[in-house]
């Protein structure tokens, strides 16, 4: 692959183009705020539209117990306004707001923080919370944002929340970017999180129907005891003791915390004019104070040094998973990694984070599904995340036929005890780097996939990372392979859950 590198200093941005296989051109132009904002804009001249979208370097790592779900509930309460948005008369909704604030601390400190509090009280403060957010709600413009964008020809509003970031999405056309700005940077500076009570509500509700689904718990409690120390322990969505006894008051901390410029990254892709960018964006983003400089997480996660097992049973179909830990994202022992889980699984070998797959091309399914008949599917995956990683098999034995989640235990541990002795062939190595390379193309290809990917690995280790990810991959040898398997795969740095189905389910 040939790269072209062109660096400018214009001012206080910088130009950086590379050409890259599949003739996709990355052409990304930086520019730096006072307050440490980034503003990537990557110009795609054509279709008169801008993909507008804004990356937080927070996620679910960066909560503690007891406020778990804190990001998550964020990302929902950015869209409920500002004290100019999603309101009609703010002087008057914020009294009611605050007055509910304070009855709903009443509640909590009496409903959580006694043995057996008072339930008269709580009846009588919840009943008074009911009448006020009646007359609230006549002050609320519900979806007032994604209703000014609709008017200004928006589409896509969007958010999401994962373990280690938070995105805010939408897609205008070329001459109302200025509207994002306005919008997104009032939200940063000015949200108010109105009905927080009932969105937390909602969320929790959330939780009640993943909760439903069979094996839910099971699978919470092996990511558990698997990350047993970093703040990977827990779900995006969170614990629900920490949802139900979350207040605003955490919620406005953790915003202002986080929140901030010097923590954010925002990227337009699309038909534009760089130079209007800079300038909006010095008028909008550029008058948030900057806030705090942010430490990473200080809890990594310590080595096992034991082999662990999980075993449960319940209505969900009977499973074998098996989990190792590796390096995190931009360790030397990455790409190696991707090759084998595109090799043993069926994606490609990558290029980039969480790589792998199931399906018929892979080894195990070959070997498992295929040809002895023993597993339902079977699949391999390698996720390197920001501060750990991990690599994972997973298998569905045919009970059908009498076969055991232990059977396909023993069988897995034999390919991969092969695998340190012999490695891959360089048939199967050379596969999965062109897998790899045609997924990095692919995941350049749209406009959204493009901020996505650039947006995203800007925030951790700049955005440059996925181009030497990518040349990383293509310098993999089977040394490298055979060194992963055995320095990773050993049963003290494994964690087995098997899962059963039980029997009258």
């Amino acid at each position: 692959m040939k790269k072209r590198i062109l660096v400018l200093a214009l001012a206080a941005s910088v130009l950086a183009a590379f050409a890259l296989a599949g003739d996709v051109t990355l052409d990304v132009k930086e520019h730096v705020l006072a307050n440490g904002m980034k503003i990537l804009m990557i110009p795609k001249p054509g279709v008169p539209r801008v993909v507008c979208h804004i990356y937080f370097q927070v996620g679910s790592i960066n909560e503690r117990p007891g406020i778990t779900g804190s990001a998550h509930v964020h990302e929902h309460l950015m869209f409920k306004g500002t004290e100019v948005m999603g309101v009609t008369d703010y002087a008057a909704e914020s009294k009611i707001d605050a007055r509910i604030d304070e009855l709903m601390g009443k509640i909590y400190r009496e409903r959580f923080w006694k043995d057996a509090g008072d339930a008269a009280k709580i009846a009588a403060w919840q009943k008074e919370v009911d009448e006020l957010v009646k007359v609230q709600k006549a002050y609320i413009i519900k979806d007032d944002l994604w209703t000014q964008y609709m008017k200004n020809g928006g589409t896509g509003l969007n958010a999401s929340t994962s373990q280690e970031t938070t995105g805010y999405y939408v897609t205008l056309p070329s001459n109302k970017v200025e509207l994002q700005m306005l919008m997104e940077s009032d939200r940063m500076m000015n949200a108010r999180f109105r009905e927080f009570y009932s969105e937390k509500d909602v969320i929790m509700e959330e939780r009640r129907l993943s909760e439903n689904q069979p094996g839910y718990f099971f699978g919470e409690q092996v990511d558990a005891a698997f990350f047993a120390a970093s703040p990977y322990h827990w779900d995006v969505i969170g614990w629900m003791d920490d949802l139900k006894k979350m207040t605003k008051e955490d919620l406005v901390a953790f915003h202002d915390t986080f929140y901030v410029p010097n923590n954010a990254v925002a990227i337009y892709v699309g038909d534009f004019d760089p130079a209007a960018i800079v300038a909006m964006a010095e008028k909008y983003f550029g008058r948030i104070p900057k806030g705090p400089d942010l430490e990473p997480i200080r809890t990594g996660e310590p080595p096992q040094y034991s082999e662990k097992r999980l075993y449960g049973e319940g209505p969900a179909a009977t499973s074998l998973r098996m989990m190792f830990h590796i390096p995190p994202d931009g360790h030397a022992d990455t790409a190696a990694l991707g090759i084998l889980a595109g090799t043993l699984g069926s994606g490609g070998g990558g290029g980039g984070r969480g790589m792998g797959g199931g399906g018929g091309t892979g080894r195990l399914y070959k070997t498992l599904v295929r040809d002895k008949q023993i597993a339902v599917n079977a699949s391999a995956s390698s996720r390197p995340q920001w501060y750990v990683g991990s690599f994972q098999f997973n298998a569905t034995p045919r009970v059908d036929k009498g076969v055991k989640p232990e059977d396909l235990e023993k069988e897995i541990w034999a390919e991969v005890e092969k695998i340190k002795k012999e490695g891959l062939t360089e048939e199967e190595i050379q596969k999965a780097k062109n897998k790899g390379e045609a997924a990095f193309t692919r995941s350049l290809a749209s406009s959204a996939g493009l901020a996505s990917r650039v947006g995203r690995a800007d925030l951790k280790r700049g955005w440059r990372s996925i181009l030497t990810d990518l040349d990383d991959l293509k310098k993999v040898t089977n040394d490298d392979i055979k060194r992963v398997a055995a320095t990773y795969f050993v049963k003290d740095n494994s964690l087995t859950a098997i899962y059963t189905r039980k029997s009258g389910r």
